[in-house]
């Protein structure tokens, strides 16, 4: 999956939904994470492997427990596995294949059992062809592949994550939420969902942070688009009007509120709310009463066209 997306969190979820981690027994299966791509290949393998004591100078007395041996019996993600270096690929295969792990400076093989799940951003597959990656390590991890969608590809969530991670952001700052954040946030979700958020959910939560700040600061200010492209002009730079048909994209100083127009769901979603009082729907909407008349019977003239 792509920075973001939350590579991590469904490693956590599928080792919190094994059978085996209920109640009590959650601490003798323990998660551990490590990601290869931050270490030098020397580090990487004495945290990966482990090491005796007097293996390299500096090395702590008694040896030291690598994260294979701390994730015995639980679970070992290996974030961004594409950047491992190859002398430590092969080591990591014999692990894979043996079941077993010899520190660094040592001899004596320690029987390691692990749930492996392995993380990238790259294409493992063009790295193998380009002789990056081992083509056997590569085929060993890979017995079953998922792939994490970026978050432009489900804009339907935007508006419930960045719900709750503002929410979260606000409590952390000791602020409380008022009453009409989420209908507040029903507003904005047509330019929310307009950015291509490059950075995926990871982006999206930095960036209800940063709202956090600015409505923690003022309490009574409302959450607007104009607020949201005041705080984040980057969102502006890169949005894209829901109305045009084309692929251009619309510089900071063009865009407005009323080029945000919500779609029929937030539409219908807002008279509902409002009881079908169309001027209450349009001021809850950020729209005037005549954009709001015209997607009406633009929705209407869809819905009478033959399929």
């Amino acid at each position: 999956g792509e920075t973001g997306t939350g590579k991590e969190l469904a490693a956590q979820a599928i080792h919190r939904a094994h059978p085996r981690m209920q109640g009590k027994a959650q601490a003798a299966h323990p998660f551990v994470a490590i990601n290869c791509g931050a270490l030098a290949e020397s580090l990487l393998e004495s945290e990966l492997f482990g090491y005796e004591e007097g293996a390299f100078t500096g090395s702590r007395r008694g040896g030291r427990a690598g994260v294979f041996e701390a994730a015995h019996r639980g679970t070992l993600l290996l974030d961004e596995i594409g950047e491992m270096p190859l002398p430590l690929q092969t080591r990591l295969l014999r692990v894979l294949e043996e079941r077993e792990v010899v520190r660094v400076g040592g001899t004596r093989p320690i029987a390691v059992q692990v749930r492996i799940i392995s993380a990238t951003h790259c294409d493992l597959e063009a790295r193998v062809r380009d002789g990056r990656f081992r083509a056997d390590l590569y085929y060993r991890l890979s017995v079953l592949r998922l792939q994490l969608p970026p978050l432009r590809a489900r804009r339907e969530d935007i508006a419930a994550l960045a719900e709750w991670h503002l929410k979260h952001a606000l409590a952390a700052l000791d602020a409380r939420p008022h009453a009409n954040l989420g209908a507040e946030l029903l507003r904005c979700a047509p330019l929310l969902a307009a950015y291509d958020w490059p950075g995926n959910v990871r982006e999206l939560r930095n960036l209800m942070e940063r709202l956090a700040l600015f409505l923690a600061a003022e309490p009574l200010q409302a959450l607007t688009p104009a607020l949201i492209q005041r705080v984040a002009p980057e969102l502006a730079g890169m949005v894209q009007p829901l109305l045009s048909n084309t692929a251009e994209v619309v510089a900071p100083h063009e865009l407005t509120t009323s080029d945000i127009v919500p779609d029929a769901d937030a539409i219908e979603a807002a008279l509902r709310r409002f009881r079908g009082n169309r001027a209450a729907a349009a001021r809850h909407l950020g729209i005037s009463r005549t954009t709001l008349w015209r997607k009406l019977k633009e929705t209407e003239a869809q819905n009478r066209e033959p399929s």
